[in-house]
């Protein structure tokens, strides 16, 4: 007999084995194995098994051609950064200077928090994560090939933050942090118990950037090409906001056998920002840049309110196999977003407004979430089947308005402007897949179907009610090839999709002028992304990593485009885009010794983009296209040393190329920091951080670039770079016990808007 144990890098197993006096200890390295002698490991006088302690130093960077995984516990910036800031080092992910995220190069992406998607981060997630605590998050997962198990929305792939933290023996524990930086005084709070078969687990988090608020300047240039009067538009803005934030959870399993597992949790998140400067100055110039028009705008008063929540509940039964099990799932979700904006217009030359103006928005998400997922294995676990149905109702009640005086006590509501209206979105869907090992190879294939009704009911107002319906059939297939542990050649084919938005298919015709025109078209169907992957893992004792070779082909991009009827342009949009993209991106990761390692990543990548010339005419005959290619990309790297003295010291950076959309590009951007902590007590209880990133710069410039058929725009956004804080986390009790997990969870990814990083109309 034969026994192996499995081990992350510079692992440490003890194995206190009372037999006949003697002590085990057995040592192993990264991905190493180790192998325990037949004479040994049958030894006939042992009594008992005392104790099995693993303990592990984890690699912080984790990568195959499936997923990406970042392991923010063992970075020691973490406690006293955001979740943004872990963003910017994780592979596959780009935050660029205005806080947008894009993943593998893209900004359709779909984003989960403990494999459920969070409401609260799927309109603007920049802005939550900035706020969020990097200590609340154990582990940043990017998965690049989700498979016909999750839902086919987000063309980029699945950013998935883990909060669980995983622990054996029963008891209690918990932690408590504080922390301050020069961004936010942050707070949090972990605890965890079990008693006999229930295991509960709390988290709470809070963030306050009130003693140093945000602060953006930027300035834009927009010239209209075909205007002879109007050509220049400049515009100048001083913005400062602060914010709060506050975020929970609670997750509950109770297991009354072993076949039978019972799951509840609840999610809290909540956001105030405040605007508590906003000044911005507007010139209209004409061709010899003389004046034509200015005002200045002041914000009078001005929050924004975000605030969600989630509740689910789920029932595994297994049938005396492991691996074969029937999931019952169920997930409400709720987000309210709340907007009150008070702006005055002064220093008015040429140009007619009310001195004061006032802007309400409501807007409230409800989302119903019913799933069903099977799995069959077959030949012990050499082959899987599983399949699946899934049901999901979103309702969104917009509310808006806007008030107009010359005083600021005596507005009027603008009837023009009153919204009061309910979007729906519908979705069914149903999969089958199937892995199966074959020696050392290795497939896997699935089929997904779905299909989509959406629209908008208009409680007010003379518009037409509408709906729309889609349906979409998603495959996948990969092949992997062992040529031993830890050292594969894979390759997949991935199909993604993105649903179009309901403001693209809504067919109501809004009259911008005399002769122009915009609405949507009901006949829009989802972009689907077809994605080939071929990757070469091998991780090694010292050396490790993989490199990816990627081809992405999209031939139904949803694109604008006008055509001419009666002398009156129709602006609207069609599936007649075209988007290429080949990417060669990898990861590299040295075990220099048990005190020192160092991870380095990189992304080349070449986009070739097209779409019919909006001002050619009719779409469907036009031969002259719009096009825009060329080469991207990023880089950077981490190295972590423990210290004499058992300090631990973390140096990262790195550099991305800028991004390139069919009429956009912005310019590239860079980041630096290092951190410091030292733990203290028995078992390492107390521990102190210090961290400062971005220090040699005051403030970041983003710089994007447009043209077009009839503008050209350059605009510069600048705001705070450098970045420093201090924390102290001290860590509690005895319990290792993970809160146990059905073995699939409601992924709610399916939702899209036509661009943005995650979209979706709720």
């Amino acid at each position: 007999m034969k026994t192996f144990y499995n081990v992350p890098s510079f692992s440490t197993i003890r194995i206190p084995l009372m037999a006949g006096g003697m002590l085990l200890a057995i040592s192993a390295s990264a991905q190493s194995t180790t192998e325990i002698p037949d004479s040994l490991a049958q030894v006939p006088t042992i009594e008992e098994l005392d104790e099995v302690v693993v303990s592990a130093a984890k690699p912080i960077v984790q990568a195959n051609g499936e997923k990406v995984s970042y392991n923010v516990d063992e970075d020691p910036t973490s406690k006293t950064s955001n979740v943004l800031d872990m963003l910017r080092k994780v592979p596959s992910v780009t935050v660029d200077g205005q806080d947008k995220i894009q993943v593998n190069g893209q900004s359709n992406f779909k984003i989960y928090v403990n494999g459920k998607e969070d409401q609260m981060l799927s309109s603007d997630p920049g802005k939550i994560l900035k706020a969020m605590p990097a200590s609340s998050i154990v582990k940043i997962e990017v998965i690049n090939e989700p498979g016909a198990k999750f839902d086919a929305e987000g063309t980029a792939g699945i950013l998935n933050f883990i909060t669980v933290r995983r622990q054996r023996i029963d008891g209690y524990a918990g932690s408590v942090s504080v922390g301050v930086s020069s961004e936010d005084v942050n707070a949090g709070a972990y605890a965890r118990a079990k008693y006999r078969n229930v295991t509960g687990s709390a988290h709470i988090e809070f963030a306050d950037n009130h003693i140093h608020p945000q602060n953006q300047v930027s300035r834009s240039t927009t010239e209209y090409i075909d205007n002879p009067v109007a050509r220049f538009n400049l515009q100048e803005a001083d913005q400062k906001f602060s914010y709060d934030y506050y975020g929970g959870g609670l997750d509950l399993s109770w297991e009354p056998d072993t076949l039978n597992l019972f799951t509840v949790n609840f999610n809290i998140r909540h956001m105030k920002a405040g605007i508590e400067r906003f000044d911005q100055y507007v010139r209209m110039l004409d061709p010899e840049w003389n004046l034509l028009s200015s005002y200045r705008q002041k914000a009078t008063g001005g929050s924004l309110l975000e605030f969600g929540f989630s509740a689910g509940a789920s029932y595994q039964h297994t049938f005396r196999r492991q691996g074969h099990h029937l999931i019952l799932s169920y997930l409400y979700s709720q987000k309210q977003t709340e907007l009150k904006l008070g702006r005055r217009y002064t220093e008015m030359i040429d140009f007619e407004a009310p001195e004061f103006n006032s802007l309400f928005s409501d807007n409230t998400n409800h989302e119903h979430t019913a799933q069903i997922d099977y799995a069959l294995p077959l030949d012990g676990d050499k082959h899987l089947v599983e399949a699946g149905l899934k049901g999901v109702i979103r309702r969104n009640d917009g509310l808006g308005n806007e008030h107009n005086g010359d005083r600021e006590d005596d507005m009027k509501i603008d009837q023009a402007s009153v919204v009061d209206m309910n979007q729906f979105q519908d979705v069914a869907a149903a999969y089958a897949s199937y892995t199966g090992t074959f020696g050392r190879y290795s497939v896997k294939g699935g089929l997904r179907y779905e299909y989509t009704r959406m629209g908008i009911d208009f409680r007010k107002g003379e518009t037409p009610d509408f709906s729309t319906r889609l349906n979409d059939v998603v495959p996948n297939a990969a092949v992997s090839y062992l040529f031993a542990p830890a050292h594969s050649l894979r390759l997949a084919y991935q199909m993604r999709i993105s649903r179009p938005s309901l403001s693209q298919v809504n067919p109501f015709q809004l009259r911008i002028t005399d002769n122009m025109v915009q609405m949507g078209n009901p006949d829009l169907t989802s972009e689907r992304s077809n994605k080939i992957t071929l990757t070469y893992t091998n991780f090694g004792r010292i050396f490790g990593g993989n490199v990816s070779l990627e081809y992405s082909q999209i031939d139904n991009a949803i694109s604008e485009y006008d055509y001419v009827v009666d002398d009156v342009i129709y602006s609207t949009r069609a599936n007649l885009g075209k988007n290429r993209s080949t990417t060669l991106s990898g990861f590299f990761n040295y075990n220099i010794s048990n005190k020192m390692r160092l991870t380095l990543n990189g992304r080349v990548q070449y986009k070739d983009l097209n779409s019919p010339n909006p001002r050619f005419g009719h779409a469907e005959n036009a031969s002259e296209r719009l096009r825009a290619s060329g080469w991207t990309g990023s880089f950077g790297g981490s190295f972590d040393y423990t210290m004499p003295g058992k300090v631990k010291f973390n140096a990262y950076g790195g550099k991305d190329f800028g991004w390139i959309s069919l009429n956009m590009r912005s310019n590239g951007w860079y980041y630096y920091g290092i951190g410091f902590s030292r733990s203290f007590l028995k078992n390492d209880a107390l521990t102190i951080s210090a961290r400062a990133s971005n220090f040699l710069t005051e403030n970041r410039r983003f710089i994007m670039r447009s043209h077009t058929e009839s503008t050209r725009s350059y605009s510069v956004n600048e705001s705070r770079s450098w970045s420093v804080g201090v924390s102290v986390s001290w860590n509690f009790g005895n319990l290792q016990s993970n809160v146990k997990k059905t073995a699939a969870n409601i992924d709610n990814d399916d939702k899209s808007a036509g661009g943005s990083s995650k979209g979706g109309i709720m």
